[in-house]
């Protein structure tokens, strides 16, 4: 049995190193990663399985107790903030600092069901600037989420939400002046997973509908149809092969030239190692080509990893290259790739300390633009009792944009505290 293994998974290792054959470094460190990950997944169970990451973990006396209604449970809460920034606009030069007041209450309602399952959720974000009232806004979302249970191996997932966003300033597309941007977001999409003895298969299709509310953002107006299909294959409790294949088509409402079709094909292996590590690692492909003739294709990687360093302490590693678009300030393709790390750390059982670092590229294809960002975070947490919460933090964002069609240069630092009421 054990060489059967071995042999399952050394095949997969051969299949895909010889695929990205040519992507030089990238090839090494994924050689690298599957050899490990095969020899842990061999590894025998440890007689203790690791609690749940540090954010999650069940703490009774200080987790909220929600309310009943019947088969629900309501779980509400609400956080008061307030936030000292010293570039509102993030603008490269001449920076404004404001102080900022925010309201945000949210809402969960989730069933107890012993088969299905559905979850609502809603909530709201007020945002008050002292000395730039131009900027206040507000954006609020809901979302219902659920799972019918056909029988013990197969499920059905649907799922629809909507949400009014502000663009951040410091988004690409996002302009320096005038008004916030603001836009709604609405998604639908249904998938269906069906297990097997030691492969499970899921589908699913999805809409996106994306309709700016500004005054002169409507040529970013954009709909979106996407389907997906991805096959698990179990080796071994610890260790399965994922393939995945995404394809989605854009269709703006004004600039018919932008109108784009996409591929991501995937391939790579889940880990659960429930005492050590678990997540993802997915390598491939991307492809976008546009109605003007621009095409745009690339390495693609989507990584999600846990590692449960102790029972106190565990690191999120996450990464993500993969074919965008902008329609704002200016209009091109573009790779974003997206690379960084989370720790979180409970000092206390009722204090958590939390610390992040991201690094990320917009290499923009028809422009000769090149965007380098990077972002830092503390923050800390302090559970008083089950009904309220200290919050602290710092964040730091930076971006350097290089070549003739550079946009601009930003620091952003922002100081956070506040407090949560919970029901």
């Amino acid at each position: 049995m054990r060489l059967r293994r071995i042999g399952k998974i050394f095949a997969i290792w051969r299949c895909l190193t010889g695929w990205a054959a040519s992507k030089g470094v990238l090839v090494r460190t994924g050689a690298v990663f599957l050899v490990a990950a095969s020899v842990l997944a061999l590894a025998p169970p440890t007689a203790a399985a690791q609690e749940a990451s540090v954010q999650n973990r069940a703490r009774p006396e200080y987790d909220p107790l929600g309310m009943r209604l019947g088969a629900f449970m309501l779980n509400a809460s609400v956080d008061l903030g307030l936030a000292s920034t010293d570039n509102v606009f993030a603008e490269e030069t001449s920076p404004e600092s404001d102080i900022i007041f925010s309201v945000a209450p949210n809402a969960i309602l989730a069933s107890g069901w012993s088969r299905h399952q559905l979850v609502l959720s809603a909530g709201s974000v007020t945002s008050s600037y002292e000395d730039n009232s131009s900027e206040d806004a507000s954006s609020y979302y809901g979302r219902a989420d659920g799972r019918v249970d056909i029988g013990s191996r197969t499920f059905i997932s649907p799922t629809v939400g909507f949400a009014h966003i502000i663009e951040p300033r410091t988004d690409p597309d996002a302009p320096i002046v005038g008004d916030p941007v603001e836009y709604d977001r609405t998604d639908v999409g249904v998938s269906v997973e069906h297990n097997f003895n030691r492969v499970s298969v899921l589908g699913g299709v999805s809409f996106l509908d994306v309709d700016y509310d500004t005054a002169g953002q409507d040529f970013r107006d954009f709909t979106e149809d996407g389907v997906r299909g991805r096959v698990e294959v179990e080796f071994t409790p610890r260790l399965s092969g994922v393939f995945e294949v995404r394809h989605y088509e854009r269709d703006y409402d004004l600039p018919v030239s932008a109108d784009s079709d996409g591929e991501e094909y995937l391939a790579g292996l889940r880990l659960n190692l429930t005492d050590l590590l678990t997540g993802e690692v997915l390598l491939g492909q991307y492809e976008r080509s546009y109605d003007d003739g621009v095409s745009t294709d690339g390495v693609a990687i989507d990584a999600n990893l846990i590692w449960y360093v102790t029972r106190l302490t565990n690191v999120t590693f996450y990464g993500r290259r993969s074919g965008e678009d902008v329609t704002g300030t200016t209009a091109s393709p573009y790779t974003e790739q997206n690379f960084g790390a989370r720790v979180d750390h409970e000092l206390l059982r009722n204090v958590l300390l939390t610390g992040a670092v991201s690094t990320g590229e917009l290499d923009f294809e028809v422009l000769d633009r090149t965007d380098e960002r990077l972002s830092a975070s503390v923050g800390a947490e302090y559970l008083l009792n089950r009904r309220v919460a200290f919050t602290g933090g710092y964040s730091y964002d930076e971006i350097q944009s290089d070549g003739a069609d550079r946009y601009r240069d930003y620091e952003v630092n922002v100081f956070r505290v506040g407090v949560r009421f919970q029901l």
